[in-house]
């Protein structure tokens, strides 16, 4: 085959491949659904032994209306805010002992209760350091009940897992 040959089978070729990806078969028409999510949270620490599920996931939200849906993300923001307060508030205490030279993260597990209140704190993971384990262990302790937990929450109870931190310069 000469150089020719071999161009013009090379170009028949390319034609062929570019008009057999114009051809389509009749498209069926797809029903037009925007896509609609639910974060929903598992209420169960992952930490806990006998947790059936690990943390957050993502389902599709069911065929309820969008009051439903609104009330949901009102659910989902106002747990994520206290979340973080409760955070800010357990960080606030870490140095009320007097622990200013503490540095290291010690994994905390506790539930909250229906009125606010922390029920069985405790170490999940080590900073090593059992000094700085028990100042984290008082300042959720020492935070229980400070913080205001929202009636949208409803009554039951809120597995959590905290870091708290130590830090030079840390307040």
């Amino acid at each position: 085959m000469t150089d020719s040959e071999r161009l013009w089978t090379g170009v028949a070729i390319s034609l062929f491949l570019h008009f057999s990806l114009t051809l389509r078969y009749p498209a069926v028409e797809e029903e037009k659904i925007g896509f609609r999510a639910v974060l929903e949270m598992e209420s169960q620490s992952s930490a806990l032994p006998n947790a059936t599920r690990q943390g957050t996931g993502v389902e599709s939200a069911p065929a309820a209306g969008p009051e439903e849906a609104e009330q949901l993300d009102r659910k989902r923001r106002a747990y994520l805010r206290y979340i973080e307060d409760v955070d800010d508030a357990i960080h606030a205490r870490r140095l009320v002992s007097g622990d200013t030279g503490l540095i290291g993260v010690a994994l905390c597990a506790f539930t909250i209760e229906a009125d606010g209140t922390f029920r069985s704190p405790q170490i999940v993971s080590t900073s090593g350091r059992p000094e700085l384990d028990a100042s984290a262990l008082r300042a959720v302790r020492a935070a229980s009940g400070v913080v205001r937990r929202p009636d949208i929450l409803g009554s039951e109870p809120i597995h959590v897992s905290l870091q708290v931190k130590y830090q030079y310069g840390l307040e």
